[in-house]
């Protein structure tokens, strides 16, 4: 039987690294539905590097931990911390 082949966006799973870090640092509410946000609006704002091929994927972790690729998503997720703080969907 073939395996099937799965696409993934390795711009989540990158973030999925630091993501928890960096609201830690922020000190902002980290509660399930801000980091959701926080996430999704840092996601909408990144280009997404979806692979299927394990040299795929070994490529786009590679160029991820570049210090550019790192600045990109720092800057990013301080933003959406900085929309999401300022009107949390928790009330």
């Amino acid at each position: 039987m073939e395996e099937k082949e799965v696409s993934r966006n390795l711009s989540e799973e990158v973030l999925d690294i630091y993501l928890d870090g960096y609201i830690d640092s922020a000190g902002v509410c980290k509660c399930p539905n801000c980091r959701a946000d926080i996430k999704a609006y840092t996601l909408n704002s990144l280009p997404p590097r979806y692979v299927v091929t394990t040299k795929g994927d070994i490529f786009v972790r590679v160029s991820a931990m570049s210090l550019q690729a790192q600045a990109d998503i720092l800057g990013a997720v301080m933003k959406a911390i900085d929309v999401i703080s300022k009107n949390p969907r928790h009330g």
